[in-house]
């Protein structure tokens, strides 16, 4: 993976929430005594792999969280003696990805400049500096390559695809709904952004809101879903749709997402 070394988009300071609470089923066998984020890809995990680049752009260990659920225990022995910090969601197997960033949430209320990742994708240097050096009080990787590796990984791109529309300021629009119009899929979220002050700010409110429109039994932002069942995508388009500028961070390629046991094989055959 490509590496680069500009000094004026680091991490130093910044506080990283890493979700990785899945069961990874997809996986299986590969999960079954592990953690998705520590099934390894020609030889080094998933979590290695992010930790590392994390650190060569100057994001210190002391300064991670990582949300596990399944199989956390692995995850908290992994790491007993480093300065990460392991937060179990014991509710992970009836509940989705923002309910496990709020496992976090008092971490977050304290923070004002907070990387979010998700624990099952692996990128390179200058994927990671890129959203760094973004000044943006919220800011989200999206891939402009994403249909060559897309048509990798389905036969029908558009078969897994969902929606991603941004502005002429490259502010989004929309985000995460399932199309089969590609015109409709300007880029692709890959599961990796930025919020910086009033973005934090935003994201705890917007997550309270939701909590409790759910609770009353009010829907929330373009889905279905309940706050237990609450994806990032849900999460990020409720901050739209409330008037948050979001801003897509382009790149072209320099990541891998591994949801199942074909997609290891194309990014080892990558990476090899």
């Amino acid at each position: 993976m490509e590496s680069t070394n500009s000094s004026a988009e680091t991490g130093a300071g910044m506080k990283v929430i890493i979700l990785a609470a899945g069961q990874g089923t997809r996986l299986r066998p590969l999960t079954d005594d592990r953690p998705k984020c520590m099934v390894e890809v020609n030889g080094k995990s998933i979590i290695e792999r992010q930790l590392s680049v994390m650190h060569h752009c100057g994001i210190r260990e002391e300064d991670i969280t990582i949300v596990a659920g399944y199989k956390g225990e692995v995850l908290q022995e992994l790491f007993r003696e480093t300065g990460m910090h392991v937060i179990i969601n014991e509710d992970y197997e009836n509940t989705n990805m923002v309910c496990s960033l709020m496992c976090a949430g008092e971490m977050m209320e304290r923070e004002d400049d907070i990387l979010i990742s998700y624990g099952d994708i692996i990128y390179n240097e200058k994927v990671l500096r890129t959203i760094l050096g973004s000044e943006e009080d919220a800011s989200v990787i999206v891939d402009d390559g994403w249909y060559s590796y897309w048509s990798e990984r389905c036969e029908n791109p558009l078969d897994d695809a969902e929606t991603l529309l941004f502005d002429e300021e490259d502010y989004l629009t929309e985000i995460g709904q399932k199309t089969t119009d590609l015109d409709r899929v300007q880029s692709q979220y890959i599961g990796l952004m930025r919020f910086k002050g009033k973005g934090v700010d935003a994201v705890l409110a917007l997550a309270d809101e939701a909590k409790e429109r759910s609770r009353k039994g009010v829907p929330l932002w373009r889905t279905s879903r309940t706050y237990q069942k609450m994806y990032m995508t849900d999460l990020l388009q409720g901050l739209i749709d409330e008037g948050n500028k979001l801003k897509a961070v382009h790149i072209d390629r320099g990541w891998f997402e591994i949801d199942d046991c074909e997609d290891l094989k194309v990014v080892e055959r990558q990476l090899a």
